[in-house]
């Protein structure tokens, strides 16, 4: 049994590369074309020196992700305790945290006329809550491009928010955007 001289993984004697690392055991000799063992400095069979194959570069580190913007960061709220007020009031928390989400979208997104919360709650109570499967697709969407043009990961919830809405669990599709939107705003803290 041989060692291989990269990762000291056990080969047979024979195998041309290593089945652990995928690297060359055996290469050709400079001078005479023969196989000999990787990394010889000098032929067994024709004693011709052979240049040896500088180590693998150091692992480098990969770069550090791209500074986010400072831009006014949202309140992060307790899913379970969005999720019992809402109940508790019937349903006008989750009016409230709709609207605070839709403000803060706005003022983290620096666009201001992006979304109107307190026209879809006004719209979402005159349609009987039709308003609302179109609101909650729009504040997805926008969570959606606000990690976008930041470069950050982007979980993509508005098919999500749309069908919750539509089959009537409206709450469930806020609190999912509030969940994100927690994610979200805690990739601005400061590291401590």
């Amino acid at each position: 049994m041989l060692h291989c001289p990269y990762c000291a993984h056990e080969t047979e004697a024979g195998n041309r590369v290593c089945k652990k690392c995928g690297r060359a055991l055996i290469q050709r000799c400079v001078a005479c074309a023969e196989d000999i063992p990787v990394l010889m400095q000098v032929c067994p069979l024709c004693k011709s020196p052979q240049h040896v194959p500088a180590p693998p570069p150091a692992m480098t580190p990969p770069p550090p992700p791209p500074a986010l913007p400072s831009a006014p960061i949202g309140s992060e709220r307790n899913i379970i305790a969005t999720l019992l007020l809402t109940l508790i009031t019937c349903g006008i928390y989750g009016l409230i945290v709709r609207y605070q989400l839709g403000t803060e979208f706005n003022a983290h997104s620096r666009r201001p006329g992006a979304l109107n919360p307190g026209l879809d709650i006004v719209l979402g109570i005159i349609t009987c809550g039709l308003w609302f499967f179109y609101a909650d697709y729009r504040y997805a969407q926008e969570l959606k491009t606000i990690c976008e043009d930041e470069q950050a990961p982007v979980q993509d919830v508005t098919v999500a928010c749309l069908v919750l809405t539509l089959f009537g669990f409206g709450i469930v599709s806020t609190l999912i955007l509030q969940n994100e939107a927690n994610t979200h705003w805690k990739r601005h803290q400061p590291v401590s």
